[in-house]
């Protein structure tokens, strides 16, 4: 299947921007754009431009369509589930796993999140762990905690924030 891509700089890296016919495939970190993908900034442009309002603080919904041709039914319902945490909020694994439809899988929730290739516009970044601290994730922790610090500067959470 053709898919495109385009860079986009951040202050957490350069990020590539990849999609397909069917949606949104991948945004990965990097300075080399990922492999297998054909660099056409026209085609990902309504993506690229979302992404820099979400890091400018400006856009707290991203809505991008995912292409989910190779994702698992598990890994499908924990990502789907994902994009309703509220920004600048955060649930556990465990609560994630319930959101999902799959109460007492908090481990296979925590292995779907390290491998979703979506990261932010689902926002792997707002699981932590039961005890509040922010866990460990695909990309760097320090990625993770760059991303809640954005989103609670844009949306103050109400009541004390929690521990990570």
């Amino acid at each position: 299947m053709h898919r495109s891509c385009a860079p986009l700089d951040t202050p957490i890296g350069r990020l590539w921007v990849s999609v397909s016919p069917r949606g949104l495939v991948s945004v990965d970190r990097g300075e080399a754009p990922p492999p297998g993908a054909a660099r056409d900034d026209n085609a990902v442009a309504y993506l690229v431009a979302e992404l820099a309002g979400y890091f400018a603080g400006e856009k707290r919904e991203l809505t991008a369509e995912l292409d989910l041709s190779g994702a698992s039914a598990f890994d499908t319902a924990v990502w789907t589930a994902a994009r309703t945490i509220p920004y600048g909020g955060t649930v556990s694994y465990g609560e994630l796993a319930l959101m999902a439809g799959h109460p007492g899988a908090a481990r296979a929730v925590g292995g779907a999140m390290a491998r979703c290739p979506f990261s932010p516009v689902v926002p792997c970044h707002r699981v932590i762990r039961a005890d509040g601290s922010i866990g460990g994730w695909g990309a760097d922790t320090w990625v993770k905690r760059w991303l809640l610090d954005l989103e609670r500067r844009a949306a103050p959470l109400r009541g004390s924030p929690p521990r990570y």
